[in-house]
């Protein structure tokens, strides 16, 4: 391999890093917010139960 084969090798491993690298934060950042939409959905209901169950003993 001559000097040129390398640096076009490097750049194709660099521009698939960037690709596959984008790919794969994008996919986390989808779970880790519907993790997070998912754990306020649960805080919500569960506020909404607790402030429920107080209100009735109060009456």
């Amino acid at each position: 391999m001559n000097k040129y084969q390398k640096v076009i090798l490097l750049l194709g491993i660099i521009i698939l890093i960037a690709l596959f690298g984008k790919t794969i934060t994008r996919v986390s950042f989808g779970v880790l917010g519907l993790l997070g939409k998912g754990l306020i959905i649960i805080a919500v209901t569960l506020f909404l139960i607790f402030s429920l169950k107080k209100n009735k003993k109060k009456k």
